[in-house]
């Protein structure tokens, strides 16, 4: 991952309170937060994210890997960007060639500090096992090899700790199973309704569906 100057001169990370105001209990907090992150396109994008190799993931990767429209992608990752769990990071350094990509989206410290608290983290390794086991077009090996701006240090070392211990590799192992017999998905989604107030278009299918 190549080294630039901080490119997100955007405000701070650090919400005001995404999920509630001091007048809002902690359980309900709580559980806005959980059911926002667990909202189908929004649960495949986190995972997308978190098995990235560098944790900064182009629209164009994001549409690969996540099987919904490009459309409906942007949305939700608008959505996620109003919470303040994730920020789009611009690169502006010179390596790379001209018509590499230059907008990534990552996790905030905010986004960080909430999907720790999910235990989101613990899986990254399988996340990660998993996209090194995806067939990747020409296109989005170009994508995956671009240079990238650099993580804030928070961010960053929240990726450093985690490895596969047996439960975590008998997981993998059984999701790399299902993909060989041909019946395994990248991501699996929990049985969440749609969130009431995100018009989406959840059904949509996209033209990678052949992956999943």
């Amino acid at each position: 991952m190549s080294n630039s100057a901080d490119a997100h001169r955007g405000p701070p990370e650090r919400p005001t309170d995404p999920f509630g105001g001091e007048d809002v209990l902690p359980f309900e907090k709580q559980r806005r937060a959980h059911r926002f992150i667990t909202q189908e396109t929004r649960y495949y994008i986190i995972q997308a994210i978190l098995g990235h190799p560098d944790h900064l993931v182009t629209l164009d990767e994001l549409e690969y890997l996540v099987p919904k429209n490009r459309s409906t992608i942007l949305e939700h990752l608008d959505r996620l960007a109003e919470k303040e769990l994730v920020t789009k990071q611009v690169y502006d350094g010179d390596d790379g060639e001209q018509n590499d990509p230059r907008e990534f989206w990552r996790f905030t410290s905010y986004g960080i500090t909430l999907l720790d608290e999910y235990d989101y983290l613990r899986y990254v390794p399988v996340l990660r096992a998993l996209q090194d086991n995806l067939y990747l077009t020409e296109k989005i090996e170009r994508h995956r090899n671009a240079p990238r701006p650099t993580l804030p240090d928070d961010v960053a070392n929240a990726f450093t700790a985690p490895t596969l211990d047996d439960e975590l590799q008998a997981e993998l192992d059984d999701v790399l199973a299902a993909r060989e017999r041909g019946g395994g998905r990248l991501f699996d989604a929990p049985p969440v309704e749609p969130d009431s107030d995100a018009i989406t278009e959840d059904d949509a299918d996209r033209p990678l569906d052949e992956l999943f």
